[in-house]
């Protein structure tokens, strides 16, 4: 017989979030796999459930990997939780998932919480697409450059950060975009604490103060404006034509097509015959 993998969504921060498919899915494991055994065993201890843990973080080899697939190997019911949200997002879960599948499992996914849909749904700047981008960078050079993606993005963006940076990097993202960009930020989603705040790049200096370092913070940050294509003088040179084909004198054709296309009068004035 073999075993099941399940990946389990869990809160993001107040426990009745929790869905009764999670909890029946807890309910029934032979083992759960986790990032921290201390926060996940609290949310056992809520539901008042007795589980084997198991902690699988960034920081355990694969040994602690092939503990797992043993386990289903074994014909075992595992399970695989976060922190917080869904298993996969900036976790140690995507090890596990990878190696899951190139042992034959084909996992089964409880939906739960997840902060960046939490924030999704509050964020008026999001039409169809966006993208994540997980954590940003420490080192500074490689900070900066990040900023600059978001600043150039055609997508809104999508990050996470811890309390530490999280000012240093709105910092330098308010910075590197335009100031009427807008940005969104979730504080302590869903907890007792929760901020939501959205806010221009120019408006981000006011609010700053007002932002605690305190807590998991998301953040979105709205895609580039669109800019409109360059006109090439070939484009130029036939729209001041068709004027002066219409009636236009070539003085007043340059200042019409410089006004309608906000284009320098002294680009056209060599373009016309």
């Amino acid at each position: 017989m073999r075993g099941q993998l399940y990946l389990i969504g869990t809160p993001i921060g107040n426990l009745s979030d929790l869905s009764p498919r999670a909890r029946e899915t807890l309910t029934h494991l032979d083992v759960l796999f986790c990032e921290d055994t201390r926060v996940t065993g609290k949310l056992l201890s809520f539901l008042g459930l007795s589980v084997p843990l198991r902690s699988l973080s960034d920081d355990h080899g694969e040994g602690r990997l092939q503990q797992a697939i043993e386990a289903l190997n074994a014909g075992r019911r595992v399970g695989f939780a976060s922190d917080a949200g869904m298993p996969g997002v900036s976790d140690p879960g995507r090890r596990l998932v990878r190696a899951a599948w190139q042992a034959g499992y084909k996992p089964t996914v409880v939906p739960g919480g997840s902060s960046v849909g939490t924030l999704l749904a509050a964020c008026p700047f999001v039409d169809n697409r966006f993208r994540f981008v997980g954590f940003p960078p420490r080192k500074d050079g490689d900070r900066a450059r990040f900023a600059a993606l978001l600043a150039a993005s055609e997508e809104p963006c999508f990050f996470f950060e811890s309390p530490h940076r999280v000012h240093a990097v709105l910092d330098e993202i308010c910075a590197a975009v335009e100031p009427e960009r807008e940005l969104i930020l979730g504080r302590e989603m869903t907890k007792l604490h929760e901020q939501l705040e959205l806010f221009t790049a120019a408006g981000w200096p006011a609010l700053r103060d007002s932002v605690p370092a305190i807590g998991e913070f998301t953040v979105a940050v709205a895609a580039a404006p669109e800019q409109e294509a360059p006109h090439d003088e070939v484009q130029l040179a036939a729209a001041l034509n068709r004027l002066q084909e219409a009636g236009f004198t070539k003085r007043d054709a340059v200042k019409a097509l410089a006004a309608v296309w906000e284009v320098s009068p002294n680009e056209l004035k060599d373009l016309a015959y």
